[in-house]
């Protein structure tokens, strides 16, 4: 292991260089190691092979060795050995993660997940992006009460309260990520589930107000994570690494997570699969963190994509035989399909194949408890299939999404969740109801089971 003030003496001396040149060096040896090491985005092979895998760790290994992370704040090279990175994977995976969140009824462990186990993935649900103060309460609400989510994986996000809208590093901030909390605490006490694990911290993102948000009770290490993540793409400052000292200090678990982006240095799946082990390797090797989501995109904002759940899939499986963390990820259609009956199938296709691919939790499933659960029907249905036939059926779906997506127009703008459940009952609306029971039946039709 690494220690965290070593990233200090790193971050000062490493090899002066501008943003754009270590772009530019980045692109480059993301296309080099696809073909040094034999990798190609693959439709046929949504559920990468154990070759493949191998090569995308051994890839990921190479890009954090020979390009480093930036230090944005410095404009420096942060650089690595390959032995120090492979010793770092080999520590982890000779002692696979084990986490317990929560307190009392409510506690609940996430621990490393290997693609054949019938153990089904932990549904650490949650929601993100933007929140009106009207929708909060009833959203979380929805979350909250539902029982088969033992946690929420992130929990907020909020707009605005009243006329403050919480703007990063100032004492708005902190104000609406207060409130954000007192919420949530006055939810958890409604619904019967004081002890719940409430996972990220959402609004509060800065060194300051994260630490004003958490009193070591309500917020403290059994219902707390915190965001330490790289910034896409292998790009760090000095304030990922004060919260991942701060987790440190306080027995929390950071809350580690890999993105990419196809469409701008990386150019596909596979490209995008390499980035994301580099960056889970760079962000254990200063937060130490026992878990990991992995979270690719296009760069039009798209998501849910057969390139992008081929990506999850070769990080997933890559840190599964290689380096021993739980890893998350979403089963969430993409932002423009939602309203249609296409966003509970790519939910769908992403839960078959996430589930053979050794992911031990999924988050981001749906906009209320009724696609949550749904979700987790068909992973615990994906978790008796064999690889191939997750695979076949996964394939099925993006294919009849394929006949299906002329026939509905795409949304624009945010997607709220009043559009689609009554903020008074907190149930789906009938129309939304009509059409998550059509693709339902589409679902059905094709062979996939839900209760």
């Amino acid at each position: 292991m690494i220690p965290i003030l070593d990233f200090q003496r790193r971050s000062l001396r490493g090899k002066v260089m501008k943003a754009q040149d270590f772009d530019v060096a980045f692109a480059m040896k993301v296309r080099e190691l696809v073909a040094r090491y034999d990798i190609s985005f693959d439709p046929e092979q949504l559920i990468v092979d154990d070759r493949t895998a191998d090569a995308v760790f051994n890839a990921g290994v190479d890009l954090l060795a020979e390009i480093g992370l930036y230090q944005m704040d410095t404009q420096r090279v942060i650089e690595y050995t390959r032995d120090e990175i492979l010793e770092l994977a080999a520590e982890r995976k000779a002692d696979p993660v084990r986490v317990t969140m929560g307190r009392g009824d409510d506690e609940m462990t996430i621990a490393y997940r290997s693609a054949n186990e019938e153990r089904a993935p932990v549904l650490y649900a949650g929601a993100a992006g933007e929140i009106s103060e009207e929708e909060f309460v009833p959203l979380m609400t929805s979350l909250i009460r539902e029982r088969r989510v033992e946690g929420l994986g992130i929990a907020g996000g909020i707009t605005k309260v009243g006329e403050v809208v919480p703007e990063v590093g100032t004492l708005s901030e902190i104000h609406c990520a207060l409130w954000e909390q007192e919420r949530l605490r006055e939810v958890l006490e409604a619904v019967g589930r004081p002890g719940m694990s409430l996972g990220l911290l959402c609004t509060a993102t800065t060194a300051s107000a994260t630490m004003a948000c958490v009193d070591g009770t309500f917020r403290g290490p059994h219902s707390t994570h915190i965001g330490v993540h790289i910034m896409p793409d292998q790009k760090v400052n000095w304030e990922r690494f004060l919260l991942a000292h701060f987790c440190e200090q306080r027995g929390i678990v950071p809350w580690q997570s890999s993105m990419a982006m196809i469409g701008a240095l990386c150019r596909d799946g596979a490209e995008a699969a390499i980035a994301m082990v580099a960056n889970i390797l760079g962000q254990m090797s200063y937060a130490h963190g026992p878990i990991c989501s992995v979270f690719p995109t296009h760069i039009d904002g798209r998501w849910a994509t057969p390139d992008c759940a081929w990506a999850v899939s070769g990080a997933a499986r890559a840190s599964e035989r290689n380096i021993g963390l739980a890893i998350g990820s979403c089963v969430v259609g993409s932002l423009e399909w939602t309203g249609t009956p296409i966003a509970a199938m790519q939910a769908a296709a992403q839960c078959l194949i996430q589930a053979k691919s050794g992911v031990a939790y999924t988050w981001i499933a749906g906009f209320g408890a009724h696609e949550t659960v749904h979700s987790q029907d068909v992973t615990e249905f994906a978790c008796r299939l064999s690889r191939d036939e997750a695979m076949e059926l996964a394939g099925k779906i993006y294919a009849r999404i394929d006949e299906l997506a002329p026939n509905f127009e795409q949304m624009t703008g945010t997607p709220s969740f009043k559009d689609f459940y009554d903020l008074e009952t907190i149930e789906p609306r009938p129309e939304h109801l009509a059409v998550f029971e059509q693709a339902k039946e589409e679902l059905a039709r094709l062979g996939v089971e839900s209760a």
